[in-house]
């Protein structure tokens, strides 16, 4: 879209095919192309992302008094991490930034930020306003949020208390070469990314290193795999430990019975240990003969009896030196106390009522605990638990 600006007359020309959203009160008003107006609201968040960032990008021109935010295209900052309680850009952000602008959008400036979110909304201003304040400078910058899992959206101005909900914006349709050349890109990029991910599963995805440095979220829960995978690895050294020695101990035994074994065989053989031979000149009696046979079948009693007392000895020591080994320590629950909730209830006036103020840390250990997000519905009669 070409701005036709005349400084004598104070005039502009505004685009004729929109599409307006809200009311368009107030002396700022907001355009924005459909094509980046659609690929913000495309962009997918899993489950290991607490949310997506990027820069709005146009052009701002004031007449009479009113100022016009034109938004012509959007970039996803892949390299910015999104947590619950904060949004922090890193020192590559704006390097990297400048880079897009200058190769998909040159020629347009940074006009704002949008924040694609279903874990951080409108009950989270504070941590909005803190990452606008520290990154966007320009008094007519806008911010855009989209919640993804109801698909709520709107655009917000500064104000001297922070950001401000704006009550309409306009989307405004026209050829936009340069957000399509982007989009283009981008989608090539991340189809080759899913199909790259698709043999070998998220876990790859979440370990290895992307283009940019990224700092996400991926981090807190790549900590907890990481704790719980030594932690598996401790149970499975223990146990292999426990194995081990319940071999050697069986071995040990097993080979002192074995050689009495084998030797009370040899010793039960009449027919190989009293060979009869005829030799001339030597008589060997019928007397001597069963005397020599008596005194064969009598030693492997003997033998066996030792064996059995022998191993009924052993069996108690090696049962009472090793059980205590394989036992492991119970894992206690965390102490918490019930509350049932009641009517104009809010995870933060909950988080006052038991920690004595509000906090996001405070909300987080709540839903954590119970399973829940902040897009929980709370619902009086509801009865959640809070951990000490």
């Amino acid at each position: 879209m070409e701005m036709i600006y005349d400084n004598k007359k104070k005039q502009a020309k505004l685009p004729k095919n929109i599409k307006q959203i809200g009311s368009e009160a107030g002396n700022r008003r907001v355009y924005i192309e459909d094509y980046a107006y659609s690929f913000i609201r495309d962009i997918k968040v899993d489950d290991f992302d607490d949310g997506a960032v990027g820069i709005l990008l146009g052009e701002i021109n004031v007449i009479d008094d009113i100022t016009y935010i034109f938004v012509k295209g959007a970039a996803e900052v892949a390299n910015a991490a999104v947590y619950t309680d904060r949004i922090a850009f890193t020192d590559e952000t704006w390097p990297i930034v400048n880079n897009t602008v200058k190769q998909y959008f040159e020629g347009m400036d940074i006009v704002g930020w949008y924040l694609v979110s279903s874990k951080i909304t409108s009950d989270d201003m504070y941590v909005i306003n803190k990452a606008d304040a520290d990154n966007f400078n320009n008094q007519d910058n806008v911010f855009l949020m989209i919640n993804p899992a109801t698909r709520d959206e709107a655009f917000y101005e500064k104000k001297d208390s922070g950001l401000s909900e704006l009550s309409g914006y306009i989307v405004y349709y026209e050829r936009n070469e340069k957000m399509q050349a982007y989009m283009g890109d981008y989608r090539r990029s991340n189809e080759y990314v899913q199909k790259e991910e698709s043999g070998e599963g998220q876990y790859r995805r979440l370990v290895n290193s992307r283009k940019e440095p990224v700092t996400k979220s991926v981090k807190r829960h790549l900590t907890f795999v990481y704790c719980l995978s030594m932690l598996l690895i401790i149970v499975v050294l223990i146990i292999g430990v426990n194995s081990i020695n319940n071999y050697d101990g069986g071995n040990g035994s097993g080979t002192k019975d074995s050689g009495k074994e084998a030797n009370a065989g040899v010793a039960t053989t009449p027919e190989e240990t009293v060979p009869v031979q005829t030799v001339a000149g030597d008589v060997t009696t019928e007397a001597d003969t069963t005397r020599q046979e008596e005194t064969t079948t009598k030693e492997p009693e003997e033998t066996t009896t030792e064996r059995q007392e022998e191993t009924t000895t052993r069996e108690p020591e090696e049962t009472t030196t090793e059980r205590p080994a394989e036992t492991e320590p119970q894992q206690t629950e965390p102490s918490y106390q019930t509350y049932t909730v009641q009517q104009g209830d809010t995870y933060y006036k909950i988080c006052e009522r038991f920690y004595g103020t509000q906090s996001a840390e405070g909300v987080n250990r709540i839903l954590e605990f119970n399973g829940l997000t902040t897009s929980s519905e709370l619902l009086p009669g509801d009865t959640i638990r809070i951990p000490d």
